[in-house]
Parts: C-alpha cells; sequence; structure tokens
C-alpha cells in the first residue's frame, strides 16, 4: 500500500516523468521489502512562481532551495525503524534520479490506519 506522492517545479531540463516514478517504485519496493505491486507513485508539476520558501518564489526547481515535497503514505503496522529505512530510501532514490541533493528533498509520512482505508471494494483492516 504504500502511497508516494511528489510535487515540484518544473526542472530546467527535460525531465522524463513516467521512467522516474517507475524506477522510484523499484528502488522503494527493494529496498524497503514491499511488493512492487502494492506501491503506487504520483508525480505533479507545481505552476512556476507558485511555490514560496522563506517569503521567496522560484519559476524552475533550484538545488539548493524549494525542497521536492514527498508524502509518504503507509500502513500503521510498521515499526519506526522501518519507516525511518523508508524515508531514507526514499530521498536516496528521489536525489539519484532527479540530480537534486539529497538535501533538498523534503518528506513527511502518514500512517494509514486499518479500519480507515478503502481499496479494492472494501475496507481494509490489517
Amino acid at each position: 500500500m504504500p502511497f508516494i506522492h511528489i510535487q515540484a517545479l518544473p526542472f530546467e531540463s527535460a525531465f522524463d516523468v513516467a521512467s522516474a516514478i517507475e524506477a522510484f517504485s523499484v528502488d522503494f519496493a527493494e529496498a524497503a521489502g514491499v511488493g512492487l505491486e502494492h506501491i503506487t507513485v504520483t508525480w505533479r508539476w507545481l505552476e512556476p512562481g507558485h511555490y514560496a520558501v522563506g517569503g521567496r518564489s522560484a519559476q524552475r526547481q533550484p538545488r539548493g532551495s524549494h525542497p521536492l515535497l514527498v508524502e509518504l503514505v503507509t500502513p500503521d503496522f510498521h515499526p519506526p525503524a522501518t519507516v525511518e529505512k523508508m524515508l531514507q530510501v526514499l530521498a536516496d532514490s528521489l536525489a539519484r534520479r532527479t540530480g537534486l541533493p539529497v538535501d533538498n528533498v523534503f518528506i513527511q509520512h502518514r500512517r494509514a490506519k486499518a479500519g480507515r482505508v478503502f481499496d479494492a471494494g472494501q475496507i481494509v483492516r490489517w
């Protein structure tokens, strides 16, 4: 079930989102020990000028500010050490695949609670 939602400003040079999100999925699955079939990744472009950090907006994705904004949603049964590993794996993969420094990636983790998820036509409990 992990869901990975990524937002970024447009890059200066061409960026193949489809290939990148497939690669993130594989990197995450292998390192986190989650079946690839359970991973969902989305990528959304922020409009130029629609993202400010420290009161300054940007038109393109800078290398040293305006970090990639990432939300990682996982089931609540993962212990803290596993979540930390997932966060690090995801940050490393994003940095490697986008060419941005790892310190320009921001990831927020949310836990999905059993009985509070609807998937495949039913309420999911684990």
